[in-house]
């Protein structure tokens, strides 16, 4: 019995200077949900709804290697919704998106095309 309390105190104390690294930086938690701070509307449910256009955003994913990341919709909307809240946003209305391969720039890029807008849900 004395070797397994032995035993139990070797094994808690070999975790003690165990380090827990994250790539989350609690000083940016405030950028991590950015996107979260325009709601997506379409056209008709904006309708009924007063809003004001602050302007066009675009967002871009781009694949610039075979070895990175693919490219997407989901990231490119994403982008778009930070350039949204960035201009003072509240909701966004995509329009287009268009993935284009090969280019210049990118082996793999899609674009999103959205209105970036305040609305006043008045409901």
């Amino acid at each position: 019995m004395k070797y397994m309390f032995v035993l139990a105190a070797l094994f808690l104390s070999a975790c003690s200077n165990y380090e827990f690294k994250s790539n989350l930086n609690p000083s940016n938690f405030k950028e991590y949900f950015k996107p979260s701070g325009v709601t997506e509307y379409s056209e008709e449910e904006l309708a009924g709804v007063p809003n004001r256009s602050l302007g066009v955003v675009s967002g871009l994913s781009c694949q610039i290697k075979d070895s990175d990341d693919v490219a997407t919709e989901v990231k490119a909307r994403t982008d778009a919704r930070l350039k949204a809240v960035d201009l003072g946003a509240n909701a966004i209305k995509f329009g287009k998106c268009v993935t284009l391969t090969n280019t210049p720039a990118c082996k793999v890029s899609v674009t999103c095309y959205a209105d970036a807008l305040v609305v006043n849900d008045r409901k």
